[in-house]
């Protein structure tokens, strides 16, 4: 089916390509709520379209060589899960176009099953953010958007790639706008046989097969100035072996799917917007002990139904908003019998300059839980600029997390009596802008109550506990600069981060939490030819509570390598390759899970 999949790709760009066109309009620009116009007092990192081209198109990488964030992975394409300023991966909200795609069994997101391709730009906004996106965004938002432009050219992209591990990569975009419309259409393919060699071993990553597609389709249009209809879709499938330590061991697999509708509808006329939003979210897996046969496979089902408005009154110098949410969860399969969670939200969000130099917001949220209450949450940020080289921004906000599905229904390990999480958090946030030059250091801390994690405790058997107080605390530095000699062009992106974040009772490190992590990035241009290197330096984890020093993950220095050149008067051929694990380094993000060492892939890119 999926190689059937794959010919209908390059068929469906074929009637696609009439539709070029080389007028030059004016933009009317559509998107989601702009993350950036809501974070006064917070840092935000945007990773745009060219950017993400750079990576392998599952987001787990490009998110651990351009944030903080540091990620725990099964082995290469296996399970992916994220820490963010010192917390656990259900600590960070995943947003898809203004609403939380987290899951509801594990309250956390695979980031390893999110597709780049069909993604206009990732945005990243470390620290609290639940007074905004509700339960789970406590380390910080992950926001991934999808553009769509009125009055513009059209453009059509195929991409193709193999690497090393019989690596297969397809993926065709379109964009065809109107007057008044705009659609996208994305589809994308996915497969590697993933078995790599261990580094100084004579064992190899058995059963770590994968594929997946992803498919979108986004849609806006605008009949005049003061209505706009707007959907977005995603659809993803996808099916993946679980590696094996062990020979002996009996090889299974996983498969996942998930659908994703928004739609849209905005009214807005003077100084006042009404916004109406009604979201569908699906999400199905199946678990096969033994590959080849259902039988004692377990399943889950899960929708969840989303109603939103917002009122918005826009001032000369201030902005008011007032929204309300309703979430309706179900799930349904093996262990779930069918359970389902309402949820009732409504918030007040207030923007205001008060002065030339200086902005503050202020947001207020409430929920109605039929399971926990819910404290009032808030969160108030402001932004100062004493002079043009520098701001000076400050955050404070109060966060929660309830538990997920999994936490009280999963058999032989569910706890009903979990408590939901809360947490305070203060950031103080130093930009300094130059002409070539952007360099931000924040630091932050962040008090959290009652964290929810899966410790052992029979056996191989875990089973979700409050811990009741962590506090986590650090540094954050990121170091933007550009500079042209001549016809060379070069651009530095430098992160660094320190990270503690302990267990107040008993002074320990929490597992997989490195205290240091750094990366650089350096990107060269010279006319048709341009070329990126890519360095990541990991400090060490703790795999177990107690931080036992023989069971350390060691730190570990990780470059990537890739070029490419675009051929034809328009460039509109480009052909590249790339180098991952330059150095061949031996490492691992998660314990007995090696990854990959050295490997190669070369790209195609035709733009019509």
């Amino acid at each position: 089916m999926r190689y059937n999949i794959v010919i209908i790709i390059f068929l469906f760009t074929i009637p696609c390509f009439s539709q070029v066109t080389s007028t030059v309009l004016d933009t009317v620009f559509l998107s989601a709520d702009k993350l950036e116009d809501k974070s006064v007092g917070q840092p935000i990192i945007k990773i745009n379209k060219a950017l993400l081209k750079n990576y392998r198109p599952q987001l787990t990488e490009v998110l651990q060589f351009e944030t903080p964030i540091y990620f725990k992975e099964n082995g290469s394409g296996m399970v992916s899960s994220a820490s963010f300023r010192g917390t656990t991966a259900q600590q960070t909200a995943v947003v898809w176009n203004g609403i939380n795609i987290n899951s509801p069994f594990l309250g956390q997101t695979d980031f390893n099953l999110i597709n780049t391709q069909n993604i206009s730009e990732v945005l990243v906004r470390p620290g609290g953010g639940s007074s905004q996106f509700g339960t789970g965004a406590i380390g910080g938002v992950v926001y991934l958007n999808n553009n769509l432009d009125i009055d513009t050219e059209n453009t059509h992209e195929i991409y193709t790639s193999y690497g090393s591990f019989n690596t297969k990569n397809l993926s065709t975009n379109h964009s065809i706008s109107g007057s008044k419309t705009n659609l996208q259409i994305g589809l994308s393919y996915l497969d590697s046989d993933n078995d790599y060699e261990y580094i100084d071993s004579d064992q190899r990553n058995e059963n770590g097969q994968f594929y997946n597609i992803n498919a979108s389709l986004n849609a806006a249009y605008k009949p005049n100035a003061k209505n706009a209809f707007t959907i977005y879709s995603n659809w993803f499938t996808g099916e993946r072996h679980l590696s094996i330590i062990e020979t002996t061991q009996t090889r299974n697999k996983y498969s996942d799917e998930h659908i994703r509708v928004l739609g849209k509808y905005q009214y807005e006329s003077g100084q006042n917007q009404s916004t109406v939003k009604l979201a569908l979210i699906n999400e199905k897996y199946r678990f096969y002990p033994e590959l080849n046969t259902s039988e004692g496979s377990n399943n889950g089902n899960g929708w969840t139904y989303i109603a939103n408005y917002n009122y918005q009154l826009q001032l000369k110098k201030l902005l008011l908003n007032i929204g309300g949410e309703y979430n309706l969860a179900t799930a349904t399969g093996t262990n779930y019998d069918n359970v389902q969670r309402n949820t009732g939200s409504a918030n007040v969000y207030l923007k205001h300059k008060l002065a030339k130099n200086f902005t503050y917001q202020a947001t207020l949220r409430g929920e109605l839980n039929e399971d926990y209450d819910s404290p009032l949450l808030f969160s108030v940020g402001t932004s100062w600029h004493p002079f043009v080289e520098y701001t000076l921004k400050t955050s404070i906000s109060k966060n929660y997390r309830i538990p997920t599905f999994n936490d009280l229904y999963w058999p032989g390990a569910e706890n009903p009596d979990l408590k939901a999480e809360s947490s305070l958090q203060y950031e103080l946030s130093n930009e300094i802008h130059l002409r070539n030059l952007k360099f931000t250091l924040t630091g932050y801390y962040n008090d959290i109550s009652d964290l929810i994690r899966w410790l052992p405790y029979s056996g191989e058997l875990w089973r979700p506990v409050n811990t009741n107080k962590v506090q986590s605390y650090g540094i954050e530095t990121n170091l933007q600069y550009g500079i042209s000699l001549g016809n060379h062009q070069f651009k530095i992106n430098t992160l660094y981060s320190y990270t503690v974040s302990k267990n107040k009772e008993t002074d320990y490190q929490l597992i997989y939490v490195p205290y240091h992590k750094a990366t650089l990035g350096i990107s060269y241009k010279l006319a048709d030819f341009s070329a990126q290197l890519n360095t990541i330096y990991t400090g060490a984890v703790f795999t177990y509570s107690n931080n036992n020093p023989d069971t350390v993950l060691n730190d570990f220095l990780l470059t990537n390598l890739s070029m490419n050149y675009a051929f034809t008067k328009n460039r509109n051929w480009i052909v590249g390759g790339g180098v991952n694990n330059l150095f061949n380094t031996n490492y691992e993000t998660k314990a007995y899970r090696p990854m990959p060492g050295t490997n190669y892939h070369i790209n195609l890119t035709l733009k019509l």
